[in-house]
């Protein structure tokens, strides 16, 4: 089938393309290169350089392939820093599929894949189930509870499927170590790396359950597939058992045979201390399964990482600095990073 893969050149969605062409499927990725890189890009995809907030671009390349899938990876996640980046990540986020969306329909796709988040889920008791209501809390969050929500609605009203898949705190080979502002296990790396201290938020008791992309990409792929039984379907793909931040930070610490600094800081503004969701129906519908888990999923990632070498952190500026926002953000990005577990990685 013909897949067009949004986000091609990030993280989750070049592990996505990669996987579908090496299945046999017809792929076109697309990315503005803001966050992956062109060698990202492996395996037999077709790739091209597009912003999706450029929507007569957008609308191109769409007619020209007419994909039969759409599966949307394109975003920016910092879920953190979207209270002061609102402009860049809704244009990124809501905007962006909309621009996506909107000529897939028009091309005749059967099949759309949102990978949401479950920011999405807000500030409830965890773990997250998927009959939970949605109940954002962040500008971020807020941006993919209307992503889902016009999905459903344009599939009922346009008659094409869906699924929506949640996945969160994924981490592995192809994230970037050079966000400032997410990605907590390749930030700790790149710290390591550069002898830089690691900083932790709050008392670092913060609880997520991460996932090695090893262990979620098969799910994750298995969620394009034309099957009727994942029609209308919203799936959580993830880890099994929560962490603390500071458990992390020192099984990141050990794979390096490193003792760095910990700082702790204050809390983020809107924050949610404990989030990690329920893994049964991935395992029903798309075949979950942890074969490898956290320690080995650092160990590998931490050997692609020491190949790497110490990257030098993204500069940038918030569209809306503050007082609120940590003050390590409000620099030039030599020292900004954020050490909390974002809920998803595209």
């Amino acid at each position: 089938m013909r897949v067009l893969v949004t986000g091609a050149a990030g993280f989750i969605g070049s592990h996505v393309a990669e996987g579908l062409a090496g299945a046999g499927h017809e792929v076109v990725g697309i990315d503005d290169l803001s966050g992956g890189t062109r060698e990202n890009i492996v395996g037999n995809v077709k790739f091209c350089k597009v912003d999706v907030r450029d929507a007569e671009a957008t609308e191109r390349v769409v007619k020209d392939h007419e994909p039969e899938v759409l599966c949307h990876l394109a975003a920016n996640a910092r879920e953190g820093a979207s209270q002061f980046q609102p402009r860049d990540v809704c244009g990124r986020n809501l905007m962006g599929y909309a621009s996506v969306l909107v000529p897939a329909i028009q091309a005749g796709v059967k099949k759309v894949v949102l990978y949401s988040s479950m920011a999405v889920y807000g500030d409830q008791e965890p773990p997250f189930d998927e009959t939970m209501p949605r109940e954002p809390v962040d500008v971020y969050a807020v941006n993919k509870v209307a992503m889902e929500e016009i999905t459903e609605i344009l599939a009922d009203v346009h008659e094409f499927g869906y699924t929506i898949v949640r996945p969160h705190n994924v981490f592995g080979e192809r994230q970037s170590l050079r966000d400032h502002y997410r990605n907590v296990v390749g930030i700790f790396m790149n710290r390591i790396m550069r002898g830089e201290p690691l900083f932790i938020y709050g008392d670092g008791e913060q609880k997520r359950a991460f996932s090695y992309i090893g262990d979620s990409l098969p799910a994750l792929l298995r969620a394009a597939e034309l099957r009727p039984e994942l029609d209308g379907e919203i799936v959580n793909v993830g880890g099994k058992h929560p962490v603390s931040i500071n458990e992390l930070a020192r099984m990141v610490a050990a794979e390096f045979e490193a003792e760095p600094e910990l700082v702790y800081l204050p809390d983020r503004p809107r924050e949610v201390k404990y989030a990690y969701c329920t893994w049964e129906k991935s395992e029903a519908l798309l075949g979950y399964e942890e074969r490898l888990g956290l320690e080995e999923g650092v160990r590998r990632m931490a050997e692609w990482a020491r190949k790497l070498g110490p990257q030098p952190w993204t500069d940038e500026r918030l569209e809306l600095p503050s007082k609120k926002a940590p003050h390590i953000w409000l620099g030039n990005g030599s020292g900004g990073s954020d050490s909390r577990g974002e809920r998803e990685q595209p």
